[in-house]
């Protein structure tokens, strides 16, 4: 068992009320091309048991609701500190100093928010019961009808809310809608065996084939992802495996020829999805108060040497005979 399975072995369980399971979300994105076939449905979990450093997503790595700041919205009024009860506003307006918040402290009242005339101040992460959840997927189940589309449960990790993804699925499911999750691996194994029931495509990420560069650059090593995946292949549900494209990480030609031939060996997988690096999720580091260690890499299709590198991937890839696309 890998070691950020066993740091994170108190995984908070979703909360029953009334039969009623819930789960922490960030957004629920419709009328989405992308993460499985057709049309979906994107509901996208906090909580995650790795923590790259490329994240596009690190609004979705703490499994708490936080608080981010708008640094261009705001006027320095001060509103913000007359409203938190515990102190948790940074008083330096001019932002010479540390971050908006110090999250520690702060509990997330909402009060700051809730005061800022010019909304620089916003929750990030909201709780929601499978039922709301289900009531949004439903309203396109005819564009999933004819596109082949439904529902994708991402994050973050969407098994480390468990409970709230099962559940999630199983109603999906029994209402004939497409169901698919996007996977980071680290979960533990008796998870992925009480949803495949309900699963009808696996979006599984892999970042690296050398454990220690895995750890490094994750938190966390690379066996119990790559013999979650080996497991999954014998299931029957088809598998679409993301490949994250890193600058000096994962693109050198040894990694990428061990990648392609762990990935041929498997059964059910249907295609691989090179993501090359971007900086989209760039500013919401800094809205989190957050350090990003990558945000003076270029985006891996904005230089000519980048271009050249995803297509020498993608070539060594289809040598071992998969079925490569660039994007997902």
């Amino acid at each position: 068992m890998s070691d950020s399975l066993t740091a994170n072995s108190t995984q908070p369980p979703a909360k029953t009320k009334k039969s009623k399971v819930y789960g922490i979300i960030t957004n629920i994105q419709v009328y989405s091309l992308h993460d499985g076939p057709g049309v979906r449905t994107m509901v996208f979990l906090k909580g995650c048991p790795l923590h790259c450093s490329w994240c596009c997503n690190p609004e979705c790595i703490s499994p708490e609701i936080e608080v981010e700041f708008y640094r261009s919205r705001c006027t320095g009024c001060g509103a913000c500190l007359a409203s938190c009860p515990l102190q948790a506003v940074n008083p330096d307006l001019d932002f010479k100093t540390g971050s908006k918040i110090e999250h520690a402290r702060c509990d997330v009242c909402g009060k700051c928010v809730e005061n800022c005339p010019s909304e620089a101040l916003k929750i990030v992460g909201r709780k929601v019961s499978v039922d709301e959840v289900m009531e949004k997927v439903r309203k396109d189940k005819y564009f999933y009808l004819t596109s082949q589309g439904g529902l994708t449960v991402s994050g973050g990790e969407p098994l480390y809310q468990f409970e709230f993804t099962r559940e999630l699925l199983r109603q999906a499911h029994n209402e004939h809608i497409n169901t698919a999750i996007e996977t980071c691996g680290a979960v533990f194994w008796e998870r992925y065996q009480e949803v495949l029931p309900y699963l009808d495509l696996i979006l599984f990420d892999i970042k690296h084939m050398d454990p220690e560069k895995h750890r490094q650059a994750t938190g966390a090593d690379n066996k119990t992802i790559l013999d979650n995946l080996t497991k999954l292949s014998q299931s029957g549900v088809p598998i679409i495996i993301r490949l994250p494209l890193i600058s000096d990480f994962n693109l050198d030609p040894d990694n990428i020829n061990q990648l392609g031939k762990f990935i041929a060996g498997l059964d059910n997988v249907s295609e691989v999805n090179l993501m090359p690096f971007h900086q989209l999720g760039k500013d919401k580091y800094q809205r989190l108060g957050r350090d990003y260690v990558l945000r003076d890499v270029k985006a891996l299709e904005s230089t000519p040497e980048g271009v050249a590198k995803i297509r020498e991937v993608k070539q060594t890839l289809e040598g071992h005979g998969l079925k490569v696309t660039v994007g997902g």
